[in-house]
C-alpha cells in the first residue's frame, strides 16, 4: 500500500480503490489525491503520478451537486462503452480508460486537459478565439465523420429511451409550440448514428491553445441525430457570446465554417441551438454565465420571441440582432 498525499479527507471508499485498483496500483509513485469540483453528476477525484494526471470517476445512485436526483449507477457501464468507442475512432480527441470497475462503479482516465483548460473557463473569461472555435467545428466534424458507421445503440433498446428522453429533457419540458414541433421532427428522423449527446463547454478540454480539443463526460452519448450534436455546441456558442452582436457573430461564423458544408436544415439548428439556449437559461442543472435573473429572464422571453420567426429565411446576423433588448 501506497503513502497517499490527501489534499482533503477522502472518503474510505475511494482511498480503498485507490489501494486496490491495478492500475493506480502500477504507478511508480501516487503523490497526491484531490477531489474535483465542478461536475454534477459524479464523484471525480484526481490522482497525481509524477508529472502525470489521471481521474478517477464514481457513479453513485444520485447526482452528486443534485441529491433529489436519483440515477442507476451501473450506467456507468454505458459511458465506458462510448468513451472505449470514440477512442477507437478519434483517441486524439478522447480521453483513454485505464481501469474499469463494473462492479464498483468506477472508472480510472487518463487527463483531458493535459495542456489548457475547459472551453467553458475560457469562455467564462472572454478568452475563446475564432481560430479556437474554427478548430473546434473542425474537431466536431471530424468525430462525426468518423463515428459514422457506428449505428449500433449504447443501451440495450438501441438507445431509444435515451434518446426520447433528451428530446423532452432538453427542449420538451418547455411546452413551446414551436420546440414542441422540433421534438416531434427530430424524433421522426430516421438516419441515425452513435453522437456525443452533451457536447457542452463544460465537458471540452482546449488544449495547446486550442488546436486539439478533448471531450470528455460522456455518459449522455448515444445512437442519435449529428444535426443534435451540432446545433447543441451551436447554442453554447451563441450564449456565451450573443450579448456581444459583432463577437456572436464572428464565433458563430468561425465555429460553422470549421464544421465544414453539411445538409442539416438551417431552420432545424436554429431551433436546436435558441432551444439549447433556453435549457442553459433555465434548467435544474446549473451552467455559469455572466448574466444575473433579471438579464436571464428577459433572454428567455426574447428567445421563445424569436422561436415564433420563419428561422429558415434569417441569418445568424439577423438571429443575433433580434435577440438584444433594450
Amino acid at each position: 500500500m501506497k503513502e497517499i498525499h490527501q489534499a482533503e479527507s477522502i472518503p474510505q471508499e475511494v482511498i480503498d480503490i485507490v489501494n486496490h485498483d491495478t492500475f493506480i496500483s502500477s504507478l511508480p509513485t501516487t503523490e497526491e489525491l484531490a477531489s474535483v469540483s465542478g461536475g454534477v453528476t459524479h464523484l471525480v477525484y484526481r490522482i497525481t503520478s509524477e508529472e502525470d494526471k489521471y481521474y478517477l470517476k464514481i457513479r453513485k445512485d444520485r447526482f452528486v451537486q443534485i441529491p433529489e436526483i436519483t440515477c442507476n449507477p451501473a450506467d456507468i457501464a454505458i459511458e465506458h462503452r462510448a468513451l472505449t468507442t470514440f477512442h477507437q475512432v478519434s483517441p486524439e480527441n478522447f480521453p483513454r480508460v485505464l481501469s474499469f470497475n463494473q462492479d464498483k462503479f468506477y472508472m480510472v482516465l487518463s487527463d483531458a486537459i493535459p495542456n489548457g483548460e475547459k472551453l467553458e473557463t475560457l469562455f467564462l473569461e472572454d478568452e475563446v478565439t475564432p481560430r479556437m472555435l474554427f478548430n473546434l467545428g473542425g474537431t466536431l466534424r471530424r468525430i462525426h465523420d468518423r463515428s459514422m458507421t457506428f449505428t449500433q445503440g449504447l443501451r440495450t433498446d438501441d438507445d431509444a429511451a435515451r434518446y426520447e428522453e433528451l428530446l423532452e429533457h432538453r427542449f420538451g419540458y418547455r411546452h413551446h409550440l414551436v420546440l414542441d414541433e422540433l421534438v416531434d421532427q427530430l424524433r421522426k428522423q430516421g438516419s441515425r448514428q452513435l453522437v456525443l449527446g452533451d457536447p457542452s463547454p463544460k465537458n471540452i478540454g482546449a488544449n495547446n491553445d486550442g488546436e486539439l480539443f478533448m471531450f470528455f463526460d460522456l455518459e449522455t452519448a448515444h445512437k442519435g441525430d449529428t444535426v443534435f450534436d451540432y446545433g447543441y455546441l451551436l447554442g453554447h456558442v451563441a450564449i456565451h457570446t450573443f450579448t456581444s452582436p459583432a463577437t456572436a457573430v464572428e464565433a458563430i461564423k468561425s465555429y460553422t465554417k470549421g464544421y465544414g458544408e453539411h445538409t442539416f436544415n438551417e431552420e432545424t439548428v436554429k431551433r436546436i441551438a435558441l432551444g439549447i439556449m433556453l435549457y442553459r437559461l433555465d434548467s435544474i442543472i446549473p451552467y455559469p454565465l455572466r448574466l444575473d435573473t433579471e438579464e436571464r429572464t428577459r433572454t428567455q422571453q426574447r428567445i421563445e420571441e424569436v422561436l415564433a420567426y420563419n428561422l429558415g429565411y434569417a441569418n445568424w446576423p439577423e438571429v443575433i440582432k433580434m435577440l438584444q433588448y433594450e
